[in-house]
């Protein structure tokens, strides 16, 4: 929607988020008269740079190479997927053709180019699916085959964990199968054209840790292949379901993802600038925001704070839950008119609020796996989550109207605010001793103060609720 009448604070927002995301875009961007979709972004690739293609159930990180690692959370399944080209008798590493890259909200796209091909290979993570689809778009001159290879790495993420993991080839599904001992957690990597199945292996004399398949001959002219990869958290049976689904479903499931993306720039606030390069880092800012909106079917739906690849280990960036990353985040989305994700991101994080008022700091994607909140540091760590989420509530109901939401939520903030007036100090002020850290991200020292005292102001509007607390 375009709005005529903006407040200054709305403005003010506007602008943030709008100048915060310059950086990146300007270096991706391309002109807007170059690009066939609205906010495609393309330039030469950068191997070391980051990728991604995320939905709300899972991800796919990596770098401009074509490297990855495949997540549907909190799962981790594989890391170091990469191509082989094989033609005219010889074997190509992928990365060592990669020539561009090009992004839309819904893909990430890479292109190959040899002597006498190319390969255009698209990483795409539909919004509502447990699972992951790479397209492979051929035009060759000669015979060529592709071989995709990766590093089983079967894994909750941290601090979870499974016991024993095992993959087999299942030639049925024409995909590997990754399980582990209590058949609980189950995955598929495969294509619907895979043959030549290698394995990984361990022997007393020699091993592999790669596992890989080829995806069958073009002998000239052009072709698509398809590697798909799906996960169930809820038995093999679940997971062979996603499997299919993906795997007959791609051109409907890329469409919809599309038109998700189409629609949310249309329904959040758009504005009409003079230069391409700022329009297209505003446009892309609020993509970026709402692509930070997880399913967990665990623990609930709500914001992580970033993405990252995770490499060896189990912690993929920030892609966890954080109470003063969804407040601060909540700021902007209401600027941009995204009242839904708003109201998410604060169910999520107050339904683990403590007992005492104080809010969560991080929930790790495995925190039910591990008594969590008792035995780890993380739960409560800061100490400005708490009045970041009064400051968060008021600008929801300000800015959205939703007064309904408020009163169902009173007694989580008037709890929330119970603990901020049992750190003050003789002459009223609030102090932060003893009760967690303020973002030490931005400074030596940053003050959580100023957050207690405008947490107070907040509450103003809401004195005329009728509770009897007031």
């Amino acid at each position: 929607m375009v709005t005529e009448l903006l407040s200054p604070r709305r403005i003010c927002c506007l602008l943030c988020l709008l100048f915060a995301s310059l950086i990146p875009v300007t270096l991706l961007a391309t002109p807007a008269e170059e690009c066939t979709h609205a906010v495609e972004l393309s330039r030469p690739v950068r191997p070391w740079e980051f990728l991604s293609a995320v939905g709300t159930r899972a991800g796919l990180f990596g770098n401009e190479s074509g490297r990855m690692e495949a997540w549907v959370y909190p799962l981790k399944l594989l890391r170091d997927f990469h191509l082989q080209f094989e033609t005219e008798g010889r074997a190509l590493p992928a990365e060592t053709l990669a020539r561009t890259i090009i992004t839309r909200p819904e893909s990430s796209t890479i292109v190959y180019t040899g002597d006498t091909f190319s390969v255009r290979e698209t990483f795409f993570v539909p919004v509502n699916e447990p699972g992951a689809i790479i397209s492979l778009e051929i035009e060759t001159e000669f015979p060529l085959e592709i071989e995709a290879g990766f590093l089983r790495d079967f894994q909750l993420e941290w601090p979870g964990a499974l016991g024993g993991t095992y993959s087999f080839w299942d030639k049925d599904q024409r995909a590997f199968y990754l399980g582990e001992e209590t058949k609980k957690f189950a995955a598929f990597v495969g294509s619907p054209t895979a043959t030549e199945d290698r394995r990984e292996y361990q022997t007393n004399y020699s091993e592999s840790s790669v596992t890989s398949f080829r995806l069958g001959v073009t002998n000239k002219g052009k072709d698509t292949k398809l590697i798909v990869i799906a996960a169930s958290l809820d038995g093999r049976p679940q997971a062979e379901a996603a499997y299919k689904k993906l795997t007959a479903g791609y051109a409907d499931l890329l469409r919809a993802s599309t038109d998700y993306y189409k629609k949310y720039l249309n329904d959040t606030v758009s504005v009409e600038l003079p230069d391409a390069q700022i329009q297209q880092a505003y446009d892309w800012s609020r993509v970026s925001m709402v692509q930070g909106v997880v399913n967990n079917p665990f623990l609930g739906t709500g914001l992580v704070a970033g993405y990252r690849t995770s490499g060896e280990s189990q912690r993929p960036g920030f892609a966890w839950f954080f109470g003063r990353d969804s407040f601060w985040t909540s700021l902007a989305l209401n600027a941009t008119g995204d009242f839904a994700t708003t109201r998410t991101a604060l169910q999520f994080i107050s339904k683990y609020q403590r007992e005492d008022g104080k809010m969560p700091h991080e929930i790790a994607q495995a925190a039910n796996f591990v008594p969590w909140f008792k035995d780890f540091p993380y739960g409560y760590a800061s100490a400005d989550a708490t009045p970041l989420y009064i400051i968060a509530m008021n600008d929801y109901v300000t800015e959205s109207g939703d007064v309904a939401f408020a009163k169902e939520k009173w007694d989580s903030v008037w709890k929330a605010y119970e603990f901020l007036r049992s750190t003050y100090e003789e002459q009223g002020f609030p102090k932060n001793f003893g009760i967690g850290h303020g973002w030490v991200e931005a400074g030596r020292c940053f003050p959580s103060s100023p957050s207690f005292i405008r947490a107070a102001w907040a509450l103003r509007p809401c004195a005329h609720f009728p509770t009897s607390r007031i």
